[in-house]
């Protein structure tokens, strides 16, 4: 026998007797073990019974349409830089986000509707007190012989009334449920009346109806208390032989009866939206006084004055950028007895100013100004001829500046510029000294640097006053002797009416290049006033 199968033997036997031997020791059969880990229990999921208690945790929840809710959430987290598109958008989203509205405006639908129920209800409560009164009076008569008080009886019914009655919010509501519908009547006179429904009373109106032949017959137009009710009568004097048969004429009332569409709200129209950038008006002014006397005991002279103010606007606003330009020009003539008509008043000024925003109402400005007269003006001294002292562009003021301004409203500026050029420039240096306005004997201008402060302002006053206040101040840096002038411009206008007004004009001036005196100028004007 060789090896190799001495091998196998070996192993078979030693299986066999393995198992003869396992039979033996442990004949019955062995029982299974568990494992020691145990298998995941997943527990079962419960969806809630009403999911609308998960979607209240949700922001603005009772707006049904999901792209609306999205849209809203999205505006809030962008920026612009438009303040007025800025706070359009917050009063929009405020409206949106309000869940209130829907229920009031259901409730006050609701009202309204029945208003004339409400009203037909109070008027029976109130002939009930009355008549219950009356009985209880004539069942004491003898009570009463000497008292001229009615008490009235049935005092819960009383209170009620008196509550209701005098409660704002039932007069309130009871006040928008009215006039709500008007009904126009015309005929072929082309007459028309107007008639008010929905009122909760009656009401009678007279109204001629005018055939093609124009005969007219009278009518009355009756409004019932009830609600978008009317009745038309004709006079009792009236025939007709022709025309309408009433016995087939319905018995109804004529109606006006409103459906249920007419208390839904329509989709509103959404079109484009833009912004005008330009804007341009202008404001003018006409004054004019008269005065007359013919052989006047305390003497006096016939006087005529006239007033022109005419200003020009015209401004520029996008995004940051600000530019405002103005043309002010005042020209007045007096004439006093005898004499010529003279000019006293004639200043024509050109501004322009240009600004960025810095941060908030601050914007970095450069302004340029430009003043002068345009008509030869003149002094009249007593002992001599009127000589002439001014005419166009002599003197003519330039000034250039650079500087923040402060623009918290369309009606109010402070302007302050530390960088300020101010020239002066005589165009005739012949007939005019140049001397009188600071500049050099044989010189036509004269320039200088300096701060200028400027401010303007209007604002209203007392309802029928309007002020307007410009303040103009400037300082040289270089001239110690000619160093600071000083311009106040007051006007207080009178509204009378929408064209009408009176105003009263102060003109303070402290200039050092022509006296260390103030001037001073005041008008009070009675005139017209248009706006383009």
């Amino acid at each position: 026998m060789s090896m190799r199968r001495l091998v196998w033997l070996s192993i078979w036997l030693f299986c066999g007797i393995n198992a003869v031997y396992s039979q033996i020791l442990y004949p019955e059969v062995m029982e299974s073990k568990l494992p020691l880990l145990k298998p995941l229990e997943v527990p079962a999921i419960v969806f809630p019974a009403d999911l609308s208690a998960c979607k209240k945790g949700l922001k603005n929840s009772f707006i049904t349409n999901p792209a609306v809710r999205y849209a809203i959430e999205e505006l809030k987290q962008e920026k612009t830089k438009d303040q007025e598109l800025k706070e359009a958008l917050e009063v929009l989203i405020h409206y949106a986000e309000d869940e209130q509205v829907r229920p009031v405006v259901e409730a006050v639908k609701k009202y309204m509707q029945d208003a004339a129920k409400k009203e037909d209800a109070l008027q029976r409560a109130i002939r009930q007190i009355e008549n219950d009164s009356t009985a209880y009076y004539d069942a004491h008569a003898q009570e009463y012989q000497d008292d001229s008080t009615l008490l009235y009886y049935n005092s819960n019914l009383r209170t009620l009334v008196s509550h209701i009655r005098n409660d704002s919010s039932y007069t309130w509501l009871r006040e928008i449920s009215k006039d709500s519908v008007q009904v126009h009547l015309s005929n072929r006179a082309d007459q028309y009346l107007d008639v008010w429904m929905n009122n909760g009373r009656q009401d009678y109106y007279r109204f001629w109806v005018i055939n093609r032949s124009g005969d007219s017959i009278g009518t009355w137009v009756q409004v019932l208390p009830e609600k978008n009710n009317l009745r038309v009568y004709v006079d009792d004097d009236v025939y007709q032989n022709r025309g309408v048969d009433y016995k087939k004429v319905p018995e109804e009332l004529i109606k006006n009866q409103l459906g249920e569409d007419f208390y839904k709200i329509s989709d509103p129209h959404t079109g484009e939206l833009w912004r005008r950038h330009w804007n341009f008006y202008s404001e003018m002014e006409a004054a004019l006084g008269q005065g007359y006397q013919s052989n006047w005991a305390s003497g006096g002279e016939n006087s005529l004055s006239l007033l022109t103010n005419l200003r020009l606007y015209l401004n520029y606003n996008k995004n940051k950028t600000s530019w405002e330009n103005f043309i002010h020009y005042r020209l007045g003539f007096l004439r006093s007895g005898s004499e010529d008509i003279r000019k006293n008043e004639d200043r024509l000024e050109f501004n322009s100013k240009l600004g960025q925003n810095a941060f908030k109402h601050w914007y970095y400005t450069a302004q340029l100004n430009i003043l002068t007269q345009v008509f030869n003006s003149y002094e009249y001294p007593s002992d001599s001829e009127k000589k002439l002292v001014a005419n166009f562009m002599s003197p003519g003021y330039y000034t250039l500046s650079i500087g923040i301004d402060y623009k918290p409203s369309e009606n109010f500026s402070l302007y302050l510029s530390p960088i300020a050029g101010k020239w002066t420039w005589m165009r005739d240096t012949t007939g005019i000294d140049p001397t009188r306005y600071g500049v050099d004997a044989g010189k036509k201008s004269k320039g200088d640097a300096g701060a200028r402060v400027e401010l303007r302002n209007k604002f209203p006053l007392a309802k029928i006053m309007e002020i307007r206040n410009e303040l103009i101040m400037f300082s040289s840096y270089y001239n110690s002797k000619q160093s600071f002038t000083g311009d106040w411009k007051v006007q207080i206008d009178f509204k009378i009416n929408y064209f009408m007004r009176a105003s009263v004009y102060a003109n303070l001036v402290y200039d050092e290049n022509y006296s260390d005196k103030l001037q001073f100028k005041e008008t009070l004007n009675l005139g017209v006033n248009f706006r383009f």
